[in-house]
């Protein structure tokens, strides 16, 4: 199958090259230009079609496989599986970097923010003495299509750090990453746990879904040198629309 030329732009773009190409190839899917069913063209042209390296045509084909749009097997090639994405978001974090491209791929809209002072059971959960500043902020994070969001995040950060996000409306990267940038600072450990969870009347109303329907929590913290907590992150995604993957092997002796 032919594909039209249509070079891709690096340099200050605001998304990575191969989310760039994944859209590309998604706005051609959705029109028709690749059908349902048949065969999008090889890495090989479509790297050249593009402008990129056979590398980002693989990542830009990854992600649109975990958003449902094409499936590829080894040997046959990549097929077109729908028109548009479906309302699962899947992902696997193994590093920083990882983590980084997922806020990459998203955006997380700011609903508002205050300082407060952590008492009882917050500073225990922040580890931190009772009265500590932090910036407590919450939003909804919005996958690349849209509707429906992808989770409700709360995030706590150092109140030395504030100045980050007091005026912004909407986020394009990791907050951690904006700390390090910003301040110097250099994230060197997180933490993560997962739990079950319900959502609240609340929490359904922001993310467009039923009260009492099953999520997953995804609690981060953020440790600088000194193993200093400098953002803590709590993600809410309902259950039928996430996927979280990860691949465990076995320890080789002498590996």
């Amino acid at each position: 199958m032919s594909v039209s030329e249509q070079k891709l732009s690096g340099g200050e773009a605001p998304r990575p090259l191969y989310i760039q190409l994944a859209y590309a190839i998604g706005e051609r899917i959705a029109a028709g230009t690749y059908a349902v069913g048949e065969l999008l063209p090889t890495e090989a042209e479509l790297g050249e079609a593009f402008g990129v390296s056979r590398y980002t045509v693989r990542q830009a084909i990854q992600h649109l496989r975990q958003q449902g749009l094409v499936s590829a097997r080894k040997g046959v090639g990549t097929r077109v599986e729908a028109r548009r994405a479906g309302a699962r978001y899947s992902h696997s974090i193994h590093s920083l970097s990882e983590l980084l491209q997922f806020a990459h791929e998203t955006r997380l809209d700011v609903i508002g923010h205050e300082l407060i002072e952590a008492r009882g059971a917050l500073a225990e959960l922040l580890g931190c003495r009772p009265r500590k500043p932090w910036l407590r902020f919450e939003g909804i994070r919005m996958g690349i299509g849209g509707d429906p969001p992808i989770c409700h995040t709360e995030v706590y950060i150092d109140a030395a750090y504030r100045a980050i996000v007091s005026d912004t409306s909407s986020l394009r990267t990791a907050v951690w990453s904006l700390i390090e940038s910003r301040f110097g600072e250099t994230v060197i450990e997180v933490d993560q746990e997962i739990e079950a969870a319900i959502l609240d009347e609340k929490q359904a109303r922001l993310l467009k879904a039923l009260p009492g329907t099953p999520a997953l929590r995804f609690t981060r913290r953020y440790y600088v040198t000194g193993r200093r907590l400098v953002e803590m992150s709590i993600n809410l995604h309902p259950a039928d629309r996430f996927t979280y993957r990860m691949t465990i092997k076995r320890d080789v002796p002498g590996g």
